[in-house]
């Protein structure tokens, strides 16, 4: 007579193999990692997994499936995939069936991947669970593309679960993926994000879909597609957030913040998302945040708002109180005009008396700009010609914008007043690499100015542009969707405010403000 186990020791036991199986697939990893040249990751997108976040990855998976199909489009070697496996197995409902399709153009990748897959069909074999696997050496859009105009864009190639980490690379717009792409519906500047849109259509109804990518699909114009259809056929209720962008892929210089997100095929949006994030030194905190906060109803471009935590409320709040609005104040955001190595030949280092000034965001400094400050390598000017026309503006106050922050600065938002007073010229060159606002292409009153550099250079700003961007760049289309201030109470900063450099002045004036 066979002597029954208690349900508790199986599910131990499946623990023990499951942990098993993640230390190999970490071996797998590191070892497959360091055959790769660090300078080809970024071109190919390659930033595998680390078991701790392909851990918490598989846990937020919620159904309890007796036959899963999982997907991982961009494995890798295998560590989101083995991180599923390992966690359907140690539960106390194990499925009876796991069937993988996993997806690697890269050889050296795909040699670890297959490493790892085998280790998943000896975990499970040795738990009763019946493995199968296929391993595809080929790229995912292209085998996609294929696969579509096969079936007649019937799809059979369908999956109850989607894990994914897919390569971070921007598509050229020339290139064969951005074609095959635009046939099958798909306009998007990023790798990722069409890894995203392909496997979410991939997944049955009520299939589970879990992801960790860049941010920058949460805001931005070249996202906005991508974002409408996501949104259709993924019913998010769960997002992540790392307060650091190196506590992800710590050993990879990875510049962007990364999100994991879950949600559920075909499912109506919950009213309430699960926001949880890893703080600094790995500390864990969650919050659940009505959807409509996320994503606000009235909102077009469905931008996503991560408000992690009771301070992000309070930002969000208090920002939302502002209902002014750039075109309301009669002010544009625009990208500088020049942009240095198309218009080479007409920099010049020092200025002369066929020159005039060229801004780059090395010449702003402590709320204002600084020109020339001895302090960068860059052009210092431009020879206004015919050819430069175009690039130049009037002289008259301008406030600019940084549009890159450095890796680890404290600020994203960086704004610098552009006073006619300091700069003795006619007209001036602002480089590509700045936003600058102004009116009708012609500079803004002075102190409508000084007001507007005060209130962009506040902390409150700064903390509402991190909640709906995580990326280091800032658009003129950003600075656009910030509420803002009136008119009034832009005078009343300028007023109020007698310093551009002393943050805690900015910031009483601000406060005291809204």
């Amino acid at each position: 007579m066979n002597q029954m186990v208690p349900a508790t020791k199986i599910t131990r036991a499946n623990q023990s193999v499951g942990s098993q199986l993640i230390r190999r697939a970490e071996e797998i990893r590191l070892a497959v990692n360091a055959g790769i040249d660090p300078t080809r990751r970024g071109p190919l997108g390659q930033f595998t997994t680390p078991p701790q976040v392909a851990g918490f990855m598989s846990s937020i998976f919620t159904c309890a499936y007796k036959h899963v199909r999982l997907l991982d489009p961009g494995a890798g070697t295998g560590a989101l995939t083995s991180a599923f496996v390992a966690g359907q197995i140690s539960r106390k409902k194990r499925p009876r069936t796991i069937m993988v399709t996993a997806y690697e153009v890269d050889a050296h990748m795909a040699t670890g991947l297959m490493d790892t897959l085998q280790a998943c069909e000896k975990a499970c074999t040795e738990i009763g669970v019946s493995f199968a696997y296929d391993l595809r050496k080929t790229d995912y859009i292209r085998d996609r593309a294929d696969r579509n105009k096969a079936l007649w864009s019937i799809d059979s190639d369908q999956y109850d679960a989607v894990i994914m980490n897919p390569p971070y690379h921007k598509i050229n717009s020339g290139s064969l993926e951005r074609k095959l792409l635009r046939d099958m519906g798909i306009e998007v500047s990023n790798l990722y994000a069409a890894f995203m849109l392909l496997a979410a259509r991939q997944l049955v109804h009520g299939g589970e879909f879990v992801s960790i990518t860049p941010r920058s699909f949460c805001n931005g114009p070249y996202f906005r597609r991508f974002r409408r259809e996501f949104f259709e056929l993924i019913a998010v209720d769960r997002i992540h957030v790392y307060e650091s962008r190196s506590e992800t892929f710590r050993a990879d210089d990875v510049l962007q913040e990364n999100i994991i997100i879950h949600g559920t095929r075909d499912c109506l949006h919950e009213s309430e998302v699960t926001i949880s994030k890893t703080v600094a030194g790995g500390g864990f905190e969650e919050r659940a945040v009505c959807f409509d906060q996320i994503v606000r109803q009235d909102d077009p471009e469905q931008v996503i708002h991560v408000i992690a935590d009771d301070r992000g409320d309070v930002v969000s709040e208090r920002m939302l109180a502002l209902r002014g609005t750039l075109d309301e104040l009669g002010f544009t955001a625009s990208t500088g005009r020049v942009v240095d190595f198309r218009a080479r030949e007409h920099l010049r280092e020092e200025a002369s008396d066929d020159t005039v000034p060229l801004i780059f965001p090395a010449h702003m400094k402590e709320g204002r700009v600084v020109w020339p400050n001895g302090q960068t390598r860059k052009p210092n000017a431009i020879v206004a010609n015919s050819f430069t026309d175009d690039l130049l503006v009037d002289s008259g106050f301008y406030v600019l914008i940084k549009r890159f922050s450095a890796k680890e600065e404290r600020r994203r938002i960086v704004a610098a007043l552009y006073d006619p007073r300091a700069i003795s010229t006619c007209r001036v060159g602002f480089d590509n690499k700045t936003n600058y606002i102004h009116t009708s292409g012609n500079g803004l009153p002075k102190d409508e100015a000084v007001g507007l550099t005060i209130y962009l250079n506040s902390s409150l700003v700064d903390e509402y542009f991190r909640l709906f961007s995580g990326h280091t760049q800032v658009n003129a289309a950003d600075l656009k969707r910030l509420p803002y201030p009136t008119r009034k109470q832009l005078l009343t900063l300028a007023r109020n405010c007698k310093s551009l450099s002393d943050q805690q002045l900015v910031d009483q004036a601000v406060d005291s403000l809204i």
